[in-house]
C-alpha cells in the first residue's frame, strides 16, 4: 500500500485537528471541506480563537525581550496565530502558505512555535512519487538557500528521521557531481564529511554519490559503492540542486510531488506551493498528519 493511502487510514483512526490560518482562499475551503465530510480532520479556524497571554507566551519562550505589545499585535496576523494556537496544543497541525511566501511561513512559526532543540537548523522536504510508485524523501528543495556541513547534517538528521516514520526505513544518498574522490572540491569535501558524520551516528548513509549510483546498485559498484539498492532519500548538496531536481522529475518523470513539509520545528507544519491545487492541499494535510 502507498504512503498516501495508508496516511489516508491513519487519519481517519486519529481524526486529528488542523489550524488553516488561510481561510479567504477557496483551495482552502475546499480541502478543509472533504477533510471534514471525510473524518479525515477537525478544523481549527481562527475566527473563533480568542487572543489570550497564553498565546502571546509562545512569542516570549522563543524571543524572551520582545515587548509584550509587540507580541500581542503579531499575533494580530493569521499565520503567527496559527503558529500559537499549535504550539499551545490547540491544534496537531499547522497547514499554510497558499497565500502566503515560504519566508513569512517560517518567520511566524520560529517565533511560536520554534525550532526542536535536538537541531539547531530547519528545513524541508517533499515526498516524490515515481510512475511506477516508488516513493523518496527529497531534502532540502524549499528552504535553506545557504548550506554548511551543520545545515546539511541537520537536514539529513530530519530527513533520516521522516522517512523512518512514513515510509519505515532510511538509507540515504548524499548527493554530489562525484562518486568519493572521483571529483574535489569544497562542496564535495562538505559531503563527505557530513556522510561521514552521518553513518558514524548509525545512520545508513552513501556520499559522495552521484544520482545515478545513488538510484542504480549496479552503477554504484562499478564507481566503488555497495548498497542495496533501496535508497529512499536523496539529500541535495545546495538548494539549487533540490529545487531544479523536483521539478525535472516532477515535469518530465511525471513524478507527484507532494509538499514542502518544513522539518526541524516542535509540531508539524506543511508549507503548500502556493499553485497548490485542493487534491494537494488534501494529500499534504493527511501526510502532515501521518508524520505526527
Amino acid at each position: 500500500m502507498l504512503l498516501l493511502d495508508r496516511a489516508f487510514e491513519t487519519a481517519r483512526k486519529k481524526n486529528y485537528k488542523i489550524v488553516f490560518p488561510e481561510k479567504d482562499d477557496q483551495r482552502i475551503l475546499d480541502a478543509a471541506n472533504f477533510l471534514t465530510k471525510e473524518k479525515l480532520a477537525q478544523i481549527v479556524w481562527l475566527e473563533n480563537t480568542r487572543i489570550t497571554s497564553s498565546h502571546i507566551e509562545t512569542i516570549k519562550k522563543q524571543r524572551p525581550n520582545i515587548k509584550y505589545s509587540i507580541a500581542e499585535k503579531l499575533l494580530m496576523k493569521p499565520l503567527y496565530l496559527a503558529g500559537a494556537v499549535l504550539s499551545l496544543g490547540q491544534a496537531d497541525a499547522m497547514i499554510a502558505g497558499a497565500m502566503n511566501p515560504t519566508k513569512r511561513v517560517i518567520e511566524a512559526v520560529s517565533l511560536t512555535v520554534g525550532i526542536t532543540k535536538k537541531l539547531k537548523h530547519h528545513s524541508s522536504y517533499f515526498l516524490m512519487v515515481s510512475p511506477n510508485g516508488s516513493e523518496y524523501i527529497f531534502a532540502d528543495c524549499a528552504v535553506n538557500s545557504l548550506i554548511s556541513e551543520e545545515i546539511l547534517h541537520d537536514i539529513s538528521i530530519s530527513a533520516s528521521a521522516i522517512a523512518n516514520k512514513l515510509l519505515g526505513y532510511s538509507k540515504l544518498a548524499l548527493l554530489s557531481f562525484s562518486t568519493l574522490a572521483s571529483g574535489e572540491g569544497e562542496s564535495v569535501k562538505m559531503v563527505r564529511n557530513v556522510t561521514e558524520s552521518l553513518v558514524r551516528k548509525g545512520i545508513q548513509a552513501y556520499g559522495p554519490i552521484q544520482a545515478d549510483a545513488a538510484l542504480s546498485r549496479e552503477i554504484a559498484e562499478m564507481k566503488g559503492i555497495e548498497h542495496s539498492g533501496d535508497v529512499n532519500v536523496l539529500i541535495f548538496p545546495s538548494l539549487d540542486a533540490g529545487n531544479i531536481a523536483y521539478k525535472l522529475c516532477q515535469s518530465f518523470g511525471n513524478f507527484k510531488s507532494i509538499g514542502p513539509f518544513l522539518q526541524g520545528f516542535n509540531k508539524p507544519v506543511c508549507d503548500l506551493s502556493r499553485g497548490a491545487t485542493t487534491e494537494d492541499i488534501i494529500s499534504a494535510s493527511v501526510l502532515t498528519l501521518a508524520s505526527i
